[in-house]
């Protein structure tokens, strides 16, 4: 009897989903972005997102998924963070 797992790794399969996600982005940050103070981070996120505070917030929360353990630079892209989620909650009211 053939198990699942045998059949998903005949097929290709890969579980580390996120390896191959790199392939499909059609933008990319700006090289040194992510060690910027979180002014920054969020200006150059906002301007690449087309001004969506939602867009810009998935990518950096991504960008932080991704590196794990190996965030640096942590303090300023939580900050970061914090400042697209209050710029997602009004536009989320203004658009209400």
């Amino acid at each position: 009897m053939e198990t699942t797992q045998h059949r998903e790794k005949e097929a290709g399969y890969n579980p580390y989903w996120s390896e191959e996600v790199d392939e499909h982005l059609k933008w990319h940050a700006p090289e040194g972005t992510f060690t910027e103070k979180a002014p920054e981070v969020v200006k150059v996120l906002m301007k690449g997102a087309h001004n969506d505070p939602t867009l810009a917030l998935r990518r950096l929360v991504f960008y932080m998924n991704r590196a794990g353990d190996r965030l640096s630079n942590a303090d300023e892209l939580n900050k970061a963070k914090s400042k697209l989620e209050e710029l997602e909650r009004k536009d989320k009211t203004i658009k209400s």
